[in-house]
């Protein structure tokens, strides 16, 4: 006659409870998403190539998580470091919103979903890619803005024909062959917005001894870039300044 150890039971409880453990700490550690590093606002690149910047109604452009509670959340002319933690399946950013909470989720694709429809008075949230800092250097926004809208290698024209001058512009904020300017701004946030009257896209550049704005404007189907002089500075008024006339015609 087979004997049968009294331990068999035991054991097979132990296993049994070893096996539920195992597979809720496996899940506890599928749902638990480590947040680190930038998270750019796809969103707003999406649709900034066929819009002017400073008019996108956008809650943030960037997020930066620095550590499992603490977030630095970039609004373009200012940023903050907010607090953070898990709200059951979501997260909650701590006073976003004054003094009121902001929430967001991660998806099944790693994407950050921001909860800002309401804030924004639209019917869709905006979506938050992560990105890797640049190989030997740090994470720039503007970077990700100048690759999208304007970087790339053009020719100057001048009264319709080629004159075999180039001009580079660098998702650095580099730029090349514009007289003795070594560097750009694209204008996205802030009282640059209102620099040009009627509002349109400006930037900004910068030599060594002086900084120039200019108003911009893309014609995609004939592949120029016009860059337009505008009025001088009015007095005891900030921005509002006229478009005057073409300073360069580049064709790309």
């Amino acid at each position: 006659m087979m004997n049968i150890s009294p331990l068999l039971p035991g054991c097979a409880l132990l296993f049994f409870g070893a096996a539920i453990y195992g597979c809720t700490s496996e899940k506890k550690e599928t749902d638990q998403v480590v947040l680190r590093g930038h998270y750019i606002n796809q969103s707003f690149l999406n649709v900034v190539e066929d819009s002017i910047p400073g008019l996108i109604n956008t809650y943030c452009y960037e997020l930066n998580f620095l550590s499992d509670d603490s977030v630095k959340v970039f609004y373009g002319f200012e940023e903050a470091t907010l607090a953070y933690a898990k709200s059951g399946k979501k997260y909650a950013i701590s006073k976003a919103l004054q003094d009121k909470d902001l929430l967001f989720s991660v998806d099944e694709s790693k994407k950050l979903i921001l909860e800002d429809s309401s804030w924004k008075q639209t019917n869709e949230n905006s979506s938050f890619d992560k990105v890797a800092a640049p190989s030997g250097g740090e994470w720039d926004f503007p970077t990700v803005l100048n690759e999208k809208m304007i970087a790339g290698s053009y020719e100057i024209f001048e009264k319709g024909k080629a004159t075999g001058k180039k001009v580079g512009f660098s998702a650095e904020g580099k730029v090349t062959g514009i007289g003795d300017f070594k560097s750009f701004e694209l204008c996205f946030s802030g009282d640059c917005v209102g620099e040009v009257h009627p509002i349109t896209n400006n930037i900004t550049f910068h030599a060594e001894s002086k900084s120039v704005v200019y108003a911009f404007q893309f014609n995609s189907a004939k592949r120029i870039l016009n860059i337009y002089n505008i009025e001088a500075p009015i007095k005891d008024i900030k921005g509002e300044r006229g478009i005057k006339d073409i300073a360069y015609e580049l064709h790309y």
